[in-house]
């Protein structure tokens, strides 16, 4: 024992002195010291983690493979060594010698790629033929279509009754569950190869979320509302479900509801908690609660994260306790795991796993139970004084099982801000505001081309919206706005600065016309450009927005291509929702709305951020014709310097209009929302691509990796797969000899 004390000692003086040869750059050193280490500890993590992240530094991979099995020899249950390990051995090997190493042998012939979007219901399990008729129809009927699951090795026919599920996608494994991280350690090739950028709900088959508003809200729009939000992960309280009968006397028949058997948990759902808990001290972690009142459990561990989006940063957790991702990106919103353990099978299978050793502590809380049950066969959950039954999710928000989301924040649902109503009958029949932020150099050419042809002041109201000016840019606009137009343009100054899109719904609050027209101060219009809306306005009186072809310019005004061809003549679109459903194909200033559309359908959506106008244009599509003229009569000119050109540098731009396919879904057709989506999605993926090309070009290579992780997580088709290997093919430096 002193040898073993003694060589811990030395190993762990061998690692700090090859951390401070590692920080400095040292790395022959440090490997040395590393090695060293383990030599004299096989079981230190930290210099198993440090050597192998050297290795794979270095390109060392088969080494850095070595170390890494080595470690979780020592640590099976260790997550961060699963994800290390799996990602070289994806780079080194490839897919096939990973799901090798896990066991994992896929089961069904089935074909497996999700929908972009599309949430994923994962799950491991081992003799659970019984629950699975009721697992499977709970979370289908939250939405869920494809469910990922491992058997670890059934003799009950649960493998043979999945495979005759056509949602299901088995994989089978007699890996050990405790080396495999308690399921964890599947999941993270599987998800790798399937599941990217996609919701997960990880659960155990005996497991049911349960969230706020559940009764009315699927899983898909649980998720859809936390990717408006930004949030990648949504936590959980374990809450155990019993009957009034002893454990052994609560049967339960295939396919009945769980809540029906089980409908009681305790009022007292925890007995303590710990603030920023966990590895990465992100998250709030309870304990206690039934196990600990009938069981006399120890600190039993009650949080969990069941739902995340999933990517190749993302570390999954043995039993999804805790999760890597920032505290930015976890939902204030919480539910609860309803937890289904306590049926009369409970005592057979706490037999199973005490002799099997699988589960945490080679099965200690197995262990308990078994005694439990061994002192008391006729033990029941249920007390009176304890136990509350379950009525609904505002039970469990009202007692504080679960938490709603904020009220105070405005994002929490998909918000169309209100346009009210115009009071006044007299009402000239065009509004054209140009809004102006940071700069006037352009706002001459802009009010002129609008001034050019335009009618008196009863038949358009003129208007400059600066946004959040200071007093020197407002002096400079209000001089450039007087000297070309007199009184004829009003002024308004927005003291705080709004941003896109709220500065439109300003615009659009203050305008009194009939239709409304918005520039920025960089746009401009050709002569007859109102000339031309007004003939759509008059011969198609039923449309909803009118538009021409417009011209793309540089910054100096030089030609830079023109939009979208819609048609050859004038008219009225048909088929535009299948157009405009899949990509923004126009831009503000060829562009007039009806304000009864803004009054009906509200303003500009501010989760869409900088796709704002892609989000009108297709809502307005819903509801209202358009009409189109060929003629090129409005100008956009692209800056480099714009924010439109800062949003595409950074990805956001396609971020958000991922965003936007989202928001989309609540309002588009049902019979074409998913076709639309789909298209959308690969639209966007491809146009990502084509930014990454570009920036490549420029030599900006971190905007092309922003383009290239956001273009990734818009579609995952054939076409979009082909066209990234095409990308990367091309990115590929060509060696030549000497």
């Amino acid at each position: 024992m002193q040898h073993d004390s003694l060589s811990g000692s030395s190993a762990q003086s061998r690692y700090i002195l090859a951390r401070a040869w590692h920080s400095k750059g040292k790395l022959a050193a440090a490997i040395a010291g590393f090695r060293e280490a383990l030599a004299l500890d096989p079981g230190h993590l930290q210099a198993a983690i440090l050597l192998g992240a050297v290795m794979q530094g270095q390109r060392r991979l088969d080494e850095a493979i070595q170390v890494y099995r080595q470690a979780l020899e020592h640590h099976p249950n260790e997550a961060l060594l699963h994800k290390h390990f799996v990602n070289v051995m994806l780079t080194q090997e490839g897919p096939e010698a990973v799901f090798r190493h896990y066991g994992l042998v896929r089961k069904d012939p089935r074909y497996l790629n999700p929908r972009p979007a599309e949430p994923l219901c994962c799950t491991v399990l081992r003799n659970e033929l019984a629950r699975l008729p009721y697992f499977l129809e709970y979370y289908r009927n939250k939405g869920i279509r494809s469910f990922l699951v491992v058997d670890n090795g059934s003799s009950d026919g649960s493998a043979e009754y999945l495979l005759n599920q056509p949602d299901v996608y088995l994989w089978q494994s007699y890996f050990s569950f405790n080396r495999a991280n308690f399921g964890a350690g599947w999941f993270e090739p599987i998800l790798r190869m399937h599941g990217r950028d996609h919701w997960c709900v990880i659960v155990d088959t005996d497991e049911l979320l349960y969230y706020p508003d559940c009764e009315h809200r699927s899983i898909v729009d649980l998720c859809r509302r936390l990717d408006l939000k930004g949030k990648r992960a949504f936590k959980a309280i374990h809450l155990d479900m019993y009957s009034d009968l002893p454990i052994q006397d609560t049967r339960y028949t295939p396919g009945r509801s769980f809540e029906e058997v089980c409908p009681y948990f305790d009022r007292r759902f925890y007995h303590e908690y710990d603030n920023a808990a966990g590895p990465f001290h992100n998250q709030t972690a309870y304990f206690g609660g039934l196990r600990q009142r009938v069981f006399k459990e120890d600190r039993c561990y009650l949080s969990k994260v069941p739902l995340l989006k999933y990517d190749e940063d993302c570390i999954l957790a043995g039993g999804q306790h805790w999760t890597n991702l920032p505290l930015d990106q976890i939902a204030v919103e919480t539910g609860c795991l309803l937890h289904y353990k306590y049926f009369s099978c409970f005592h057979g299978r706490v037999s199973e796993e005490v002799r099997r050793k699988e589960h945490y502590g080679e099965a200690i809380r197995y262990r308990g139970y078994e005694q439990a049950l061994s002192e008391q066969p006729s033990l029941s959950c249920y007390d009176p004084a304890h136990s509350v039954k379950l009525e609904d999710s505002r039970q469990l928000v009202r007692l504080g099982v679960m938490q709603a989301d904020e009220p105070a924040d405005a994002s929490a649902a998909v918000v169309f801000p209100k346009i009210a109503e115009v009071s006044s009958r007299k009402r000239p029949f065009w509004s054209v505001v140009l809004t102006v932020y940071r700069r006037s150099r352009y706002l001459e050419q802009a009010l002129r081309s609008v001034l050019a042809r335009s009618p008196g002041p009863e038949e358009m109201e003129i208007e400059v919206v600066s946004d959040g000016p200071d007093d020197s840019l407002q002096a400079d606009i209000e001089a450039t706005v007087r000297s070309i137009a007199g009184e004829r343009v009003g002024l308004y100054r927005h003291l705080i600065r709004a941003g896109q899109p709220e500065i439109f719904n300003v615009c659009v609050r203050r305008a009194r016309g009939r239709w409304i027209h918005l520039l920025h101060d960089d746009d401009w219009v050709a002569p007859g450009f109102y000339e031309a809306m007004q003939v759509g306005i008059r011969e198609a009186p039923d449309i909803g927005a009118a538009f021409c072809r417009q011209a793309y310019v540089d910054e100096e005004g030089r030609s830079a291509g023109l939009s979208f061809l819609e048609r050859e003549t004038p008219g009225t679109i048909d088929g535009w929702l299948d157009r405009i459903g899949c990509s923004s194909r126009l831009a503000t200033p060829s562009i007039v709305v009806r304000r009864e559309a803004y009054e009906r359908l509200g303003g500009y959506c501010p989760q869409a951020k900088s796709a704002y106008d892609w989000e009108m244009w297709q809502r307005l599509s819903v509801y209202y014709p358009f009409w189109y003229d060929p003629k090129p009569l409005a100008f956009f000119r692209r800056s480099s310097g714009s924010e439109s050109a800062r949003v595409i540098a950074s990805g956001e731009q396609i971020a958000d209009t991922r965003a936007v396919i989202e928001i989309a879904r609540s309002y588009l057709p049902s019979a074409k929302v998913d076709t639309l989506s789909r298209r959308a999605g690969e639209a966007y993926a491809l146009r990502a691509f084509e930014h990454v090309r570009e920036q490549m070009e420029r030599g900006n290579l971190s905007a092309a990796i922003a383009n290239l992780r956001e273009g990734i997580r818009c579609s995952h088709s054939d076409e979009t797969r082909e066209k990234l290997f095409s990308l990367l093919r091309r990115a590929q430096p060509v060696e030549t000899g000497a």
